[in-house]
């Protein structure tokens, strides 16, 4: 990883220990070559909502209207933990948000075409190149970076923990859900 070969993670995010340990070492590793961006459930994301407020307290997602309720149960924050807060104001490269349905549906994709077993929260950064690649505000941070011509060299991990513990009926579950959002 180096200025000509970025690294961009992709983290989910509840209150922020796990994502924030790994960008705060991947950052004290690579530096400014590392972009880590948390992603959160759209009715959940209490690093957003904390960040966005500008505020030294914390915010909760409850204070700006929303409820708090995903699938994502692991993401299930309303605030976030002020440790890392603080610690990734200036670290963090982004958030962005993902719909439940879309959780569901990213979770069969994973198991359809890797046969790997992810939980929706886990398959939340799934979407990640996606939104920097396609999506204006990605494509805003890029310019912003000066990377958009170092994307073809670009590293791109996609962070995705929890699922080989899931039941096999509470999976099942999830495959049948996503299958009748398609």
């Amino acid at each position: 990883m180096d200025a000509e070969n970025p690294l961009f993670l992709y983290l989910p995010c509840g209150i922020g220990g796990a994502p924030g340990g790994v960008a705060f070492g991947a950052k004290a590793i690579f530096g400014d070559n590392v972009h880590a961006f948390f992603v959160e459930p759209t009715q959940s994301p209490c690093a957003l909502v904390h960040m966005m407020s500008g505020s030294q307290e914390l915010v909760s997602v409850y204070d700006v209207g929303l409820t708090n309720k995903t699938e994502a149960d692991g993401m299930a924050v309303a605030r976030m933990s002020a440790f890392v807060a603080t610690a990734m104001r200036e670290m963090l490269a982004g958030v962005f948000t993902v719909a439940d349905d879309d959780l569901f549906k990213l979770l069969r994709m994973a198991w359809k075409t890797q046969h790997q077993k992810l939980e929706p929260s886990a398959a939340a950064a799934l979407l990640g190149p996606e939104f920097l690649v396609r999506h204006s505000q990605g494509q805003r941070f890029q310019s912003q970076q000066g990377i958009e011509d170092k994307m073809s060299r670009a590293t791109h991990i996609l962070w995705t923990t929890g699922g080989s513990f899931v039941p096999e009926e509470q999976f099942e579950a999830f495959l049948r859900q996503a299958e009748a959002l398609s």
